[in-house]
């Protein structure tokens, strides 16, 4: 995300944001997709909301949290308000995505005599909850005093960011080595990790896109049925994007 794009947000508030969940809470089900889409146009033009969803999403598991939250038929939010509010911001946008089918969901977890009561069910069991928590942690940071807003440690946090793309460039690599049988395949594979590591050692953002782009291809045209290097490459993505913040 660049910076231009950044401070161009609105940074007053987060009504827009409450405004949309509401809209979705409310609506019916055969609308609910386009009142998602809504809702997540607003916490992408709001700063402070964009600053709050990276702050819970730093770190957060998706898939091993998703698993955890499921039992007998039956899915319930973590205790933890974090994890809660970014598990419920990834599964929208699942669904925005098309990565998720929301009747699926629904009728999988939330299942009732009709599919507007199931997902009356999920608006009161995920959504609402979803917005309390966002107001809680939006209120507890608008109450802090300029001076006392805690300072992330950006150092340490582009070092971590940096590690980890790093480490997700190490395993492609070693896939590559391993699955990729063509000798100029797997060298044209492996340039391109090799570039991409490059590029973050300098610091140039402009040249780390550049380089991810080329993964990004490579990794669609070499191994785009593998789910296990589809993970990886969502791992390095996150980092590639929020190397800038």
């Amino acid at each position: 995300m660049r910076r231009d794009y950044i401070d161009s947000m609105k940074a007053d508030g987060f009504g827009e944001f409450l405004t949309a969940c509401e809209a979705l809470r409310n609506c019916k089900f055969v609308v609910a997709e386009n009142k998602i889409s809504a809702l997540l146009k607003a916490i992408a033009d709001n700063k402070q909301l964009y600053s709050m969803f990276g702050v819970a999403l730093y770190g957060f598991d998706y898939k091993t949290t998703f698993t955890e939250c499921i039992g007998s038929n039956v899915f319930s939010l973590p205790a933890d308000t974090k994890k809660a509010i970014a598990l419920v911001f990834r599964i929208l946008l699942d669904i925005d995505a098309g990565k998720m089918s929301l009747q699926n969901f629904l009728e999988a977890y939330f299942y009732s005599v009709s599919i507007n009561e199931s997902y009356a069910r999920f608006c009161l069991e995920i959504i609402a909850p979803f917005e309390r928590y966002c107001r809680t942690l939006f209120a507890k940071a608008e109450s802090l005093p300029n001076d006392s807003v805690p300072i992330r440690d950006d150092a340490k946090v582009q070092s971590t960011l940096k590690t980890d793309a790093r480490n997700c460039v190490a395993t492609l690599m070693d896939i590559a080595e391993n699955t990729i049988t063509g000798v100029i395949d797997r060298a044209e594979f492996k340039a391109c990790l090799n570039g991409l590591t490059r590029a973050i050692d300098t610091e140039d953002y402009d040249n780390v896109i550049s380089a991810f782009l080329g993964v990004k291809y490579a990794v669609a045209y070499f191994f785009k049925s593998s789910k296990t290097v589809l993970e990886i490459y969502k791992k390095l993505e996150y980092d590639i994007k929020h190397l800038a913040d």
